[in-house]
């Protein structure tokens, strides 16, 4: 997928040093909620994984390419993260904290503590990866 089959939308060195801070904060509530000794613990917080880790996304292309994913569907940002980066992996971490989004946001049943933890590490790659890419 290329970034013109994508839609994007123009950001700056601003915009990208703002979308990693709220990254950051998304992925400490994340982190926060998970810690808490309820049943829909690990749902909030793998809520609060994937909003980091597509914050993390927009800001490293943002910081990167000067633009970042806009489509309604977020699947569109794994596409444009590995063009901008040539990283696969990181592109790979998006998508799987991706495929919990429905879940940590629209479920109606728990996300399993596993799969929690699983969203929270790779959420967290995503973030260090926009704070060393990210001035």
């Amino acid at each position: 997928m290329s970034a013109r089959s994508t839609r994007t939308g123009a950001c700056t060195a601003a915009d990208a040093r703002t979308r990693r801070r709220q990254a950051e904060l998304y992925l400490e509530a994340a982190v926060l909620v998970q810690s808490e000794d309820l049943a829909e613990a690990a749902t909030v917080a793998t809520g609060n994984a994937v909003l980091a880790a597509i914050a993390a996304a927009d800001a490293i292309c943002c910081a990167l390419a000067g633009v970042r994913s806009r489509g309604q569907d977020h699947r569109q940002a794994i596409g444009l993260l590995q063009e901008v980066t040539g990283d696969a992996a990181l592109a790979r971490a998006l998508r799987e904290v991706l495929d919990l989004k429905d879940a940590g946001h629209y479920g109606l049943s728990n996300v399993s503590q596993s799969n929690c933890t699983a969203a929270l590490r790779r959420a967290q790659a995503l973030v260090d990866a926009a704070s060393t890419r990210v001035r």
